[in-house]
């Protein structure tokens, strides 16, 4: 009875070292895991690229993206996305700024506990797009931009009647009616006549 208590706990014991050597230590699986984890993002990366192209219209060769690592220290890592125009659009690089917007919005869609606003997004030119602007212009081109907006002039105030102008008076016109030739009215010979007494009653 007591060699059953002993050869169970030194089962039990063996047991414990078995399964100690057989399970790496948790600092042996962080690096695998990690690198688990890092594969899983850049592979949601490229699908909520797709679908966010496919959301917009855009046809779907136009546009790849690589996601890379990037290390900043000993367990900080952070992701870089880096968009290759495959295909020349003016259009889609006027709109680069939403597009990238949106590309935020879907991954927090898909990973809403992981703050993606981080994220590093660029933009990369493959040499096959087509890009029509491959000499740069004279620099006189960028001194319409450059020059500064002109602040408008503000109205005057309507109670500051040092600043505001008076209307310029409009003539008046008196409307000439015609009526009974005066008594003191000129007669054809250029003389006054002379005024008549009427009769008292």
């Amino acid at each position: 009875m007591f060699k059953f208590l002993k050869s169970g706990v030194s089962k039990d014991a063996s047991d414990s070292v078995l399964r100690s050597e057989s399970i790496p230590a948790p600092e042996t699986l962080t690096p695998q895991s990690s690198r688990t984890h890092t594969d899983f993002r850049q592979q949601l990366v490229r699908v909520v690229l797709k679908d966010t192209l496919r959301r917009r219209g855009i046809p779907h060769d136009w546009l790849s993206c690589e996601v890379m690592t990037v290390t900043r220290g000993p367990k900080q890592e952070e992701l870089h996305i880096q968009l290759m125009l495959l295909k020349w659009s003016e259009l889609l690089l006027r709109y680069a700024y939403a597009l990238e917007q949106q590309l935020r919005e879907g991954l927090d869609r898909f990973e809403p506990s992981v703050n993606h606003s981080g994220y590093i997004i660029s933009w990369r030119y493959s040499p096959n797009s087509g890009c029509p602007f491959t000499v740069m212009p004279p620099p006189m081109i960028w001194a319409h931009d450059a020059a500064p907006a002109e602040a408008p002039e503000e109205a005057p105030s309507i109670l500051d009647r040092r600043k505001s102008r008076r209307p310029p008076k409009k003539p008046v016109s008196v409307a000439m009616t015609p009526t009974e030739p005066s008594s003191l009215s000129p007669s054809d010979d250029g003389e006054y006549e002379r005024t008549k007494l009427s009769p008292l009653q």
